[in-house]
């Protein structure tokens, strides 16, 4: 499955994880894409990988490297949510494709009939991943949870 932005692509990378099929920017892939790989194999280890609620590469298309990775940490909940996680390489941020690539696997999130709301968390020093999802059109949930992670909801 291929979704795509005006300056992206989204490439849904199936577990297991093959970093070997696309030309990463350095320091890429990072940590983070890695945690979204293993998400969703241990989902597909489970029986719960089911496209599109997995693991994509972003590929920038001005010059078709791979700058990072966005992902569903598993399918809709019973009540309807989802839960997306990204990550760029540090020489990718601050061009607003983490915003557009959110924005985008949001968007195609919502469309699916069981999901009525897209989820995601970050660290609360984390700013600038804060700053991506109200541009991507989350709000932040104003009751803080127990997990100490900021939270934030893009709802239909």
């Amino acid at each position: 499955m291929l979704l795509t932005t005006p300056r992206l692509r989204l490439c849904l990378a199936p577990p297991p994880f093959d970093p070997s099929g696309f030309d990463w920017i350095e320091g890429a892939p990072g940590s983070g894409v890695w945690e979204l790989a293993g998400i969703t194999a241990r989902a597909a280890e489970v029986g719960w990988y089911v496209p599109p609620w997995g693991m994509y590469v972003i590929v920038r298309g001005a010059d078709d490297r791979a700058v990072g990775g966005i992902g569903f940490h598993g399918p809709p909940t019973a009540t309807g949510e989802v839960e997306l996680g990204y990550e760029l390489a540090p020489a990718a941020r601050g061009a607003g494709y983490a915003t557009e690539a959110v924005a985008a696997l949001a968007a195609l999130a919502l469309e699916a009939p069981d999901v009525r709301a897209v989820t995601a968390r970050t660290a609360p020093d984390n700013t600038p991943s804060q700053a991506v999802l109200l541009r991507a059109g989350f709000t932040r949930v104003p009751v803080p949870p127990a997990d100490g992670m900021v939270h934030y909801r893009r709802s239909r």
